[in-house]
């Protein structure tokens, strides 16, 4: 299941989470949003994906990645999102 995050980074890009991998938001077009990984810099992953503007839905799927990641950084950045969330509106 994907989701999207509005400000899934320190830059406040917007994130999506898939499949236990992150894309950070690389650019838009009339028809297109472009993920790339969020690894990119960090381990040289050239994995990219498109997804719909309208509807979100995914155009073109992720490529190989070449990049390692465990589950639980996706879990631990979820729990930290709640953590803020909950301080800001309390």
């Amino acid at each position: 299941m994907a989701t999207i995050s509005i400000n899934g980074t320190t830059k406040q890009k917007a994130r999506l989470d898939i499949d236990g991998f992150s894309y950070i938001k690389d650019r838009i077009t009339n028809e297109k949003t472009y993920w790339r990984c969020i690894n990119y810099s960090s381990q040289n992953c050239h994995s990219r994906l498109h997804t719909c503007i309208i509807t979100n839905n995914i155009m073109k799927p992720a490529t190989e990645l070449s990049c390692k990641t465990d589950g639980t950084a996706i879990e631990l950045r979820k729990f930290d999102e709640q953590i803020v969330y909950r301080a800001l509106n309390t």
